[in-house]
């Protein structure tokens, strides 16, 4: 999925030869001269791409955050359904534990509950799978500043 992300992200530079571009003309590409996406959903991926830390601003700039030198865009290349819809959180620690730990997505969803339910449902679903990744061994790293600013932004709210 994120090679998929990032391969998208990197066609508009590439296609332009360029290593900054504004918003209009990254979207523009994505959208009307590879007629990929609806300009709706090319911001939604750039925003994906973005919060994937794969692209970041330099003024009214986009920049990718890795060097595109090094990626080769297949030829046809075009990309799945997948990349335009949008997983939550909790989704997302799922399918890190199904692809990195061997479990599918149904075991998984009940090792979550269950460790929510041992904290009494005090903790949020997305921190009990946090929990249960890395009692499984998987390496948390990628997907742990995602559910920090998730947890935290929430409860400020409601504070």
């Amino acid at each position: 999925m994120m090679d998929e992300l990032m391969l998208v992200a990197a066609t508009p530079f590439k296609r332009n030869n360029k290593n900054s571009l504004s918003i209009k003309d990254f979207e523009f590409v994505l959208s009307f001269d590879l007629k990929w996406m609806a300009p709706d959903v090319a911001s939604k991926v750039r925003d994906r791409a973005i919060g994937a830390h794969l692209l970041k601003f330099s003024g009214a700039e986009l920049i990718p955050n890795f060097d595109i030198s090094k990626i080769e865009i297949p030829h046809g290349f075009k990309p799945s359904e997948s990349i335009f819809k949008e997983r939550s959180t909790i989704e997302d620690i799922i399918a890190m534990i199904v692809a990195n730990c061997g479990k599918n997505a149904r075991d998984t969803t009940a090792l979550i509950n269950k460790k929510q339910e041992q904290f009494d449902d005090l903790v949020d679903i997305e921190v009990a799978g946090l929990l249960t990744a890395k009692d499984l061994g998987c390496d948390i790293d990628p997907i742990y500043d995602k559910v920090y600013c998730k947890v935290f932004s929430k409860n400020e709210n409601s504070t």
